[in-house]
């Protein structure tokens, strides 16, 4: 997707801003949620008013083709308008932006290099994201990419309760990278691929075959598609024009810099907490580093998390055992017993079993069985007591049948008499007792 040709800096105005003042800091993550949605909707806008700006004038020079060393960039009126708004109405946003990528600009540019995709491509998260990890559109994009669910999975990323990689920014971009490289493939056009990215080849193509467009830039003249992605690829085309020469317009690039972070290998479920703890190590700090823990636990099995680099070879040496130590993970290994149902379990721990079923990469149609190993949201030393608590049972009184006592219980019929080893078929008489919650059963694998 979009290969924008990134003009690189003017050396002379480079050169005399580094010399009258240090370069800018990476600005910080923001702290509320209302942050993002303001940044989102502000985009938003600026896609809906590019139309208003076309003909305001920009009082910049042009930018050099031959400067633009990445992607040949357009000279079209939704252009100069994206860049007339974000030079003006927008300016605060874009700049907090742009001095964000630093963050992640040394990343980001080694692996568009290993695909062989245009430099340019780096600004992308400017539109998307504002280089913010944990940032989620209406529709359900996640991460500094903005990668749906389906699309993210289709290039390799996990996405499930535990994990949500869209949110690492190493691996989401290399996902993006293969997916831009693959819409470049199929549109043989930058902005055609930027639009594609936007809106999803399927329905860029099927625009272009409706009108027998050849160009993006025609496909805005026919307004058969979102205005978004109308809006879209002008306000990249403007950011790597901001980009390539930020002292012109206004605005200033922050220096890129190592952020001295190593993965390590570690087995799980751990939670993030105990590991911030054994590397002594602030837990807010960990907890930035790997967003896409959604849970903040590294998830069964062998997993890597990022961690400061001073404090990777303490984990790394317990990488392997540190789970048997953390009491304190809110996840717990659990052998299905006789008795036991999705809804009984989920029932004695305040949980729903949509989130054991998430938890376990299940759904409805499966059927969990006697003993079946699951993992359940809740600390081992708590589930003990948990159920045997939801050892409950109930006197029947006149009138009580198996059904009306399932039913103020929660409980199917079947699983009532599966509780009490009983058949349908078994009368009830005042005085009786019935189980109508689980014996305890707990098997705490490794936790």
């Amino acid at each position: 997707m979009r290969g924008a040709r990134w003009v690189p800096l003017i050396a002379g105005v480079f050169a005399a801003a580094c010399a009258t003042a240090p370069p800018p800091k990476p600005a910080p993550l923001p702290t509320r949620s209302t942050d993002t949605a303001q940044y989102r909707k502000a985009l938003e806008n600026a896609w809906a008013q590019i139309e208003t700006h076309e003909k305001k004038p920009v009082d910049a020079p042009r930018v050099d083709v031959e400067a633009a060393a990445s992607i040949s960039i357009p000279d079209h009126r939704t252009i100069r308008g994206a860049l007339s708004y974000f030079t003006t109405d927008l300016k605060d946003d874009i700049q907090e932006s742009l001095l964000r990528s630093a963050r992640y600009k040394t990343m980001i540019d080694r692996v568009l290099a290993e695909y062989r995709l245009p430099k340019g491509l780096a600004y992308l998260p400017v539109i998307e994201s504002a280089y913010i990890p944990t940032v989620t559109s209406r529709a359900g994009a996640h991460g500094i990419w903005q990668f749906m669910p389906e699309t993210a999975r289709d290039y390799g990323l996990r996405v499930d309760w535990w994990v949500d990689e869209r949110a690492d920014p190493e691996r989401s971009t290399r996902a993006a990278a293969e997916y831009l490289r693959d819409l470049y493939s199929q549109f043989h056009d930058w902005p055609l691929a930027l639009a594609a990215y936007n809106a999803g080849p399927s329905r860029i193509q099927r625009a272009m075959d409706k009108t027998g467009a050849t160009t993006f830039w025609d496909l805005v003249d026919s307004s058969v598609i979102p205005r978004e992605t109308r809006g879209y690829v002008p306000t990249f085309f403007a950011t790597l024009i901001i980009a390539s020469d930020p002292a012109t317009y206004g605005f200033r690039l922050g220096e890129p810099a190592d952020p001295g972070v190593r993965r390590v290998e570690v087995e799980g479920p751990l939670s993030l907490a105990f590991v911030a703890d054994a590397a002594g190590v602030d837990a807010d700090t960990l907890r930035e580093l790997n967003p896409f823990l959604r849970h903040g636990i590294a998830p069964p099995g062998t997993s890597s998390i990022r961690l400061p680099a001073h404090a990777a070879e303490t984990i790394a040496a317990r990488a392997r055992t540190l789970k048997n130590d953390d009491a304190n993970v809110a996840v717990c290994a659990y052998t299905m017993r006789k008795g036991d149902t999705l809804r009984s379990l989920a029932r004695a721990l305040g949980a729903s079993p949509s989130t054991i079923l998430a938890m376990n990469g299940l759904d409805r149609s499966d059927h969990l069985r006697r003993g079946d190993s699951i993992y359940l949201p809740v600390r081992a030393r708590a589930l003990g007591s948990l159920l045997e608590n939801a050892q409950a049972w109930v006197s029947v009184h006149k009138g009580d049948t198996l059904y009306s006592i399932a039913k103020r219980h929660h409980l199917s019929v079947s699983e009532l008499c599966d509780l009490n080893q009983i058949s349908r078929k078994h009368q009830l008489h005042p005085g009786d007792k019935l189980r109508v919650g689980a014996p305890r059963a707990l098997t705490a694998g490794g936790m």
